[in-house]
């Protein structure tokens, strides 16, 4: 061996015995690892502190990231990336978590590094800030009178930027159109007009106007007066007051009346806020917005449904029994509701066994009707009742001389009832019905009306036909949403909004000029278009005029007879005089 050769064997044996290891082929010294150095730990969690900071608007702040791997130990040297849930509120720099505020709020401060993250949650504040600007965030167009809306206030400083928890005062330009809750900035519609709203803070003020209108929910028209729902569950009553107190008028007597609508007493915000009326003789009845019922007027059958002793009422008398309605329907001399679980009741005169009973001639108080039976709709005539079933079939009883009960069957044109309800025949689906006096309309599911019973005047709409038991349809093709029965003439209103009517028309309650009548449907002049009409019922003779509502719901118009103000245009005209021409109700337009 070279002396070169014998050094290099010394020395790798040298370093061999410094490992521990052996040149020996027995030894325990491992083999060699192939490559370089251990790959570096995972990033397994990365948290930020603090974990929650603050901030004013303009200052800065730094936060914290520490990433470590999946024992728990601490990793350096590896890139945080920064983010913010808002820019708008708080910026932070994507390499160095230094957070900046730029507007009120609070904002997710994120820090992620290979695929791991952490948050922070950063609240700015603007103490110090001065308020440069105020402006109302809702959008203000049209608020419906005794409605409610809660408008906000945006703060802004000099930069654009939102502040936070500055205290804001609220205004309104004229409180007799629209109060404002000046903490809060509840805003509540009171009449007609247009209101300025101004909200300020710290010397700086935003405005924004609003549009205050009131709508008209329903109306309906009885024997010489008419009552509507306003907005907030006002009723407002026109025409006859009478001896019975039938527009809710304490003045009482055969030449009590009023050519403008009164406010009945004791309905609106701060009582009893109505959303349903129904009249058809001298007494009306409506229900609430809760469902329970109140009536007004003529009482001799007890049709007020009021314990009372027959005496009328000018002023509304609760309903007893417990009961929740969502429909009421009013005839010449009884009444009758459906509850929300499809039940009737009826009280007042059964004389014509308008209850489908035969145990009480009358009643004070609301009796079960056809308990068998589960309703959708119903309808009450002069003398007879009618529902229609939640399975759409329709079912009459009570008087049925003229072959209102649309049964099929013979006429007897003598006084002639029936206890039992009979099921209208023609095997229609029915959607609603309406009872008038002697005669009935009805809706199909498809839209298309008929009627039955007397057509005295052309009530049917059906052309020259004679009385019928058996429905017939309408003539015309129109397709209706529904249909108002009153006394010797019908109207609808289809599902384009027009109206129509058919029947008698001494006095134009067509609303044409047509003193003979129209056996077949004729658009009420104007071309108005509306959302509901009601033709006028009779208890005394005079069921001669119709009134309805717009369709926007903003105005409503009468037409007809108007010897005793039932028009509600401020005038008066002699019983014989033709007004085929809707006129506006006093004040009950948009100004």
């Amino acid at each position: 061996m070279t002396r070169t050769s014998r050094l290099t064997a010394l020395t790798l044996a040298a370093a061999l015995a410094a490992c521990g290891g052996s040149d020996s082929p027995t030894g325990t010294t491992p083999p060699p690892t192939s490559g370089g150095n251990p790959p570096p730990a995972a990033v397994a969690t990365v948290s930020v502190s603090p974990s929650n900071a603050s901030v004013n608007v303009g200052a800065t702040t730094t936060l914290a990231a520490t990433v470590k791997d999946a024992s728990g130990n601490t990793l350096t040297g590896r890139t945080i990336a920064w983010s913010s849930s808002s820019e708008a509120i708080a910026r932070v720099d994507a390499s160095s978590g230094v957070v900046t505020g730029v507007g009120a709020g609070t904002a997710t401060i994120t820090a992620a590094s290979e695929g791991k993250s952490g948050t922070a949650t950063v609240v700015v504040a603007s103490v110090g800030v001065p308020v440069a600007s105020v402006s109302i965030g809702t959008a203000l167009d049209t608020l419906e009178a005794w409605d409610v809306v809660q408008l906000q206030a945006a703060v802004k400083d000099g930069a654009g930027n939102v502040l936070a928890g500055r205290t804001v005062r609220w205004a309104s330009s004229n409180p007799a159109v629209a109060t404002i809750d000046s903490v809060s900035g509840q805003l509540t519609g009171i009449d007609r007009g247009t209101v300025t709203v101004t909200a300020t803070s710290e010397g700086r003020s935003g405005t924004a106007s609003r549009v205050v209108v009131i709508r008209y929910r329903q109306i309906t028209a009885g024997s010489m007066h008419a009552c509507d729902i306003a907005s907030g569950g006002i009723v407002w009553c026109w025409g006859l007051n009478g001896r019975e107190g039938r527009i809710g008028s304490a003045t009482m007597g055969d030449s009590a009346w009023s050519t403008a609508p009164a406010k009945l007493a004791g309905s609106g915000p701060t009582g009893v806020r109505f959303a349903q009326l129904s009249s058809y003789g001298n007494h009306t009845c409506g229900l609430s917005t809760e469902g329970k019922a109140y009536c007004w007027g003529a009482n001799g059958w007890g049709q007020l449904g009021s314990y009372s002793n027959g005496n009328p009422s000018y002023s509304m008398v609760a309903v007893p029994g417990g009961l929740t309605f969502k429909q009421v329907s009013v005839a010449a001399e009884h009444s009758c509701a459906l509850t929300t679980g499809g039940a009737m009741y009826c009280w007042g005169n059964n004389s014509w066994k308008q209850f489908a009973t035969t145990s009480v001639p009358s009643s004070f108080t609301p009796v079960a009707v056809a308990p068998d039976k589960s309703f959708s709709a119903i309808a009450t005539g002069s003398g007879h009742s009618c529902g229609v079933t939640t399975t759409g079939t329709g079912w009459c009883w009570g008087g049925d001389g003229s072959g209102q009960l649309g049964d099929g069957a013979r006429i007897s044109y003598g006084n002639t009832f029936s206890v039992t309800p009979v099921q209208v025949t023609g095997g229609q689906s029915w959607a609603t019905i309406d009872a008038g006096a002697q005669f009935t309309c009805a809706v199909n599911t498809a839209g298309k009306a008929y009627c039955w019973g007397s057509n005295s005047g052309g009530r049917l709409g059906a052309g020259n036909t004679t009385e019928t038991s058996t429905p017939v349809a309408v003539s015309g093709g129109l397709t209706f949403a529904a249909i108002s029965a009153g006394n010797g003439h019908a109207c609808g209103v289809t599902t384009q909004n027009d109206i129509y009517c058919w029947g008698a028309n001494r006095n134009g309650q067509l609303g044409v000029s047509a003193y003979n009548g129209s056996t077949v449907p004729v658009r009420v002049s104007g071309a108005i278009k509306g959302s509901e009409v009601s033709a006028s019922g009779v208890a005394t003779g005079y069921g001669s005029h119709s009134c309805a509502i717009s369709q926007d719901r903003l105005t409503a118009w009468c037409w007809g007879r108007n010897e005793t103000g039932q028009l509600g245009n401020g005038l008066t005209t002699t019983g014989v005089t033709e007004n085929p021409t809707p006129s506006i109700v006093q004040t009950q337009k948009p100004q």
